[in-house]
């Protein structure tokens, strides 16, 4: 797969509109917005504010609606008409070069691009709010760079009752600032409905998000062909990260695990400084943020290239469950069903004469028993994305994007072994976004082995 990155050679301000969606996609979301608030209601978004750094940060939703990378600005769409309209800081309000730079300035050019209704200043909020009496507001901190809903909203809890920090969240601000200024409104929540629609991905989001996936295979496969005794899991890390960076012009889109030997029993692992030795094993984890959207994948590979004989059986029966799972996965499925069916299959797999998942079968029985869900959660616009959490009681349906992930924990080894992929679901399955990384063990020690006979680490 070609990943070369759509912002090449671009200019400043073309790097901040969307490459990925089409204006009338971007356009058809909104009036999709607008038909589910009511005739009676407005829908209000705002995009980040400014940050720190010179990578470009947005609010999921807001790019989801509006597809700009810009700071402090405002959409408001009407129930009633459909319309939509973006509110627009002045360029004398932001910080940086003329030239990287989008503003109220820009107005006919950001309406003309992106098929708003109006475009206006930020100044005329007040004014085009004094007239509603429904708004929906998405309840929540900004979901963006890798930092999921639920992160932010913990880490914002977290802030406003330290003693000596007391920092109002900024979803609370708004809320406290939208009843001062404008006392006339009842809010609503908009979270629930942006849910529902971010639930089934577009085409267009998809393609992203196999990108996203090629990337995530990418480095597993350059992380393996690296590993040797004596490297460290730092270098590992820097590996995904040079991918990222070279790849995709992105940083990575949450936390990369890098562990090894008795660091994988920590699921969330960060430290990343361990030395990796003979006998054990390399877990990693790791996504981009790429164009705003992510990928999900773990692997598992030996660090002298060969599987031991308690790993190759662990790690096996692990991928078996894998490859189980995928099996049983299509559109019209229940996640109980599919759960079900596969525990059955492993049950039988590990119970049949001569299986060489005899020794394994408690630990089959003690995945079944723990009651995981290892079609495990959605992927988009974050890695734990943000959508309708009725979909687990829901059939599959095709544009869903989520992680299969089986995992198990071995108490007297303290090994957490599993394997996960993004997969998206088909007309008539589905299909694996993070497939180009082998987790097949022969796989494994085949594309292990042929690094042993180069020097280079990275592709």
């Amino acid at each position: 797969m070609n990943l070369g990155h759509p912002f090449k050679d671009l200019s400043g301000i073309d790097m901040l509109f969307t490459r990925d969606f089409t204006a009338a996609e971007l356009a058809g979301r909104r009036r999709e917005i607008a038909g589910k608030i009511g005739e009676d209601a407005h829908l209000l978004i705002a995009s980040a504010p400014a940050m720190p750094g010179d990578d470009l940060v947005q609010d999921a939703n807001f790019y989801y609606f509006c597809g700009l990378e810009l700071c402090h600005a405002y959409l408001l769409v009407s129930g009633r008409d459909g319309r939509s309209t973006l509110f627009l800081s002045s360029r004398e309000n932001m910080v940086g070069a003329a030239e990287d730079k989008l503003g109220f300035e820009d107005a006919d050019r950001v309406r003309q691009c992106l098929q708003f209704d109006e475009v206006l200043p930020v100044s005329a909020l007040t004014a085009a709010l004094a007239g509603v009496r429904k708004l929906y507001w998405p309840h929540s901190e900004m979901e963006a760079a890798g930092v999921t809903r639920f992160g932010a909203n913990g880490v914002a809890r977290l802030c406003e009752e330290a003693e000596w920090d007391r920092a109002e969240p900024r979803n609370k601000r708004m809320l406290r600032l939208l009843a001062e200024r404008c006392p006339q409104v009842e809010i609503a929540d908009a979270l629930p409905l942006i849910m529902v629609m971010r639930t089934i991905k577009s085409a267009a989001e998809i393609e992203v998000m196999r990108q996203a996936g090629q990337l995530s295979a990418n480095v597993m496969i350059a992380s393996m062909q690296a590993t040797r005794p004596g490297v460290t899991e730092n270098r590992l890390q820097a590996i995904a990260e040079y991918i990222f960076r070279d790849q995709g012009h992105c940083a990575p889109g949450y936390g990369i695990i890098a562990a090894s030997g008795q660091n994988i029993w920590n699921g969330h692992y960060h430290r990343n400084n361990g030395t990796l030795h003979d006998g054990d094993v390399v877990l990693m984890d790791c996504g981009p943020d790429l164009r705003h959207y992510s990928s999900d994948i773990a692997r598992i590979w030996p660090v002298s290239g060969t599987f031991s004989d308690w790993h190759r059986r662990v790690y096996g029966m692990i991928s078996q469950y894998h490859k189980t799972l995928l099996e049983l996965i299509k559109p019209g499925a229940l996640e109980a069903d599919i759960y079900e069916e596969a525990a059955r299959r492993m049950l039988a797999l590990c119970s049949a004469p001569g299986s060489p998942y005899a020794r394994e079968l408690p630990l089959v029985e003690q995945m079944i028993a723990r009651k995981v869900g290892y079609i495990n959660h959605a992927v988009g616009l974050s890695v734990h994305d943000s959508v309708d959490r009725s979909w687990r009681e829901q059939p599959l349906r095709p544009g869903f994007v989520c992680v299969v992930d089986p995992m198990v924990w071995c108490e007297p080894e303290r090994q957490y072994i599993r394997v996960e992929d993004t997969i998206v679901i088909t007309d008539d399955g589905c299909e694996r976004l993070t497939g180009a990384a082998p987790y097949d063990i022969a796989e494994i020690e085949a594309v292990m082995a042929a690094s042993r006979r180069s020097s280079s680490i990275l592709p």
